[in-house]
């Protein structure tokens, strides 16, 4: 039940390669120096999950802004609501948006 959001998130992100389309705004945001720990378990199966489609760099960048900006237990509340209404928040959304290598 812990690890939902990062199943979710990458099941979010093997389907939705291509998310720069989806958003129009590419504000890039500095995380926090801080990171707040989650699960290894979680850790591993979010790098596992998310690697499958996209590389070692960006599935690392997102997780690190990812708990960066939220505590385990704030990510568990985005989980419940994106499983409950199937979308992943604008704010996530973004933060792979950052992770995203600039096309020239």
């Amino acid at each position: 039940m812990r690890h939902h959001l990062f199943l979710f998130l990458s099941t979010f992100l093997l389907i939705n390669g291509g998310i720069s389309a989806a958003v129009n705004s590419q504000e890039t945001q500095t995380p926090k120096q801080e990171k707040y720990e989650y699960p290894q378990e979680v850790v591993k199966t979010f790098m596992k999950g998310c690697g499958f489609t996209n590389s070692k760099e960006f599935c690392t960048c997102s997780l690190d802004k990812l708990r960066s900006q939220y505590t385990f237990s704030e990510f568990l509340k985005i989980d419940t609501a994106a499983r409950e209404t199937k979308q992943v928040p604008k704010e996530v959304i973004n933060i792979f948006q950052s992770c995203r290598p600039k096309k020239d």
